[in-house]
């Protein structure tokens, strides 16, 4: 599994052109994807990301450090599906997604992941799975990080 996350002061999410389907305001976006190693033991991976991803001191506040953890700010997460973060380019012109996990099994997956996930915080929004989105951010440092479980 393979998440990015950006630090935002804020961000919308369009699926249908003009339409506004979430919103979130100074906080973070998950991007999410599933690899084809990720079927057999999801539960366990998303069990994991959860507990540990709140304490994860990553963010800035009021200065410049990165010293504030997601538990600290209990504000707003945008969480969306990715497919192209488990790209593969051997040729520098094409390329492939053969690491990512079938559609049908990544959107079982994501949707648990979006239950788990609401579950333990109380803000969350998403896009739509396998949808052409529009997501608008303004990206607060910038501050990115991707985690692989």
């Amino acid at each position: 599994m393979r998440l990015l996350i950006q630090q935002v002061k804020s961000a919308t999410l369009d699926i249908e052109k003009g339409k506004k389907h979430s919103e979130i305001w100074r906080w973070i976006i998950i991007y999410l994807w599933i690899h084809n190693d990720d079927l057999d033991y999801y539960k366990d991976k998303i069990s994991k990301i959860i507990k540990k991803l709140p304490n994860l001191k990553c963010l800035t506040w009021d200065s410049w450090e990165i010293n504030t953890s997601l538990n600290d700010l209990w504000g707003e997460i945008l969480l969306v599906s990715n497919f192209t973060l488990y790209w593969r380019n051997l040729k520098w012109v094409k390329l492939d997604f053969v690491h990512s996990a079938p559609y049908k099994q990544a959107e079982q997956i994501y949707q648990y992941f979006v239950h788990e996930t609401e579950k333990a915080w109380w803000k969350i929004k998403t896009g739509e799975f396998w949808a052409d989105m529009i997501v608008e951010s303004i990206n607060d440092g910038p501050i990115n990080y991707i985690l692989d479980y």
